[in-house]
């Protein structure tokens, strides 16, 4: 899905000079649906790899958000191949697709908006900072000893990505339990100031 229709397709105000970004709910449309349910998957990270994490396999988390009105929109962070050019090749990039839930999820979380911020508010906020992240700047990088539970410090991944999205939403990382599985990339949430910006795209 194109940036342009994913904000359209929250009802997410355009911002223009005139108009700053406004995330104020009142319109018609937003009033005649139910709001958007935002769910935390997880699914064996790059299958089979992910199953090499020691001592439990790796999970690879994706942001799903479900608008009766709109439909599902997934988000996550992924590693850059050769699609953009070799130099920019295991880059963390934004990636976005939208009517399919990622498959083989072995773990779900409901995720609610802060205090006094709405379903609504909290789901544009998402897609607009997912929109914003400065993709291709950021190296990819591994856990700790390749197979680790966690990550080096000052190191990302996918993980840190969708951390860090929601920490500069949310003003904090939620706690989440993977009995039997492991999220390396969780405890180092990218810095807020990468989803502040224009993207690199």
């Amino acid at each position: 899905m194109t940036a342009p229709n994913l904000i359209a397709s929250l009802d997410i105000p355009r911002q223009s000079a005139a108009h700053p970004t406004n995330t104020k709910v009142g319109s018609v449309a937003q009033a005649q649906h139910s709001a958007p349910v935002c769910t935390l998957y997880g699914r064996i990270a790059a299958s089979p790899l992910g199953r090499l994490g020691k001592p439990f396999p790796d999970l690879h988390l994706s942001l799903i958000i479900d608008d009766a009105y709109s439909g599902i929109v997934v988000i996550d962070g992924q590693p850059t191949m050769n699609e953009v050019g070799i130099k920019n090749a295991l880059l963390i990039r934004t990636n976005t697709y939208e009517n399919a839930l990622p498959k083989g999820a072995v773990f779900q979380l409901s995720l609610s908006p802060p205090d006094k911020m709405s379903k609504q508010v909290f789901a544009q906020e998402l897609v607009m900072r997912s929109l914003h992240f400065s993709s291709y700047v950021a190296t990819y990088s591994f856990p700790e000893k390749v197979r680790g539970a966690k990550m080096n410090p000052g190191e990302y991944n996918s993980g840190s990505y969708l951390a860090g999205l929601l920490q500069s939403v949310m003003g904090y990382v939620p706690a989440i339990s993977t009995p039997g599985y492991q999220t390396p990339g969780w405890e180092n949430p990218m810095p807020r100031s990468f989803f502040k910006g224009e993207a690199m795209r």
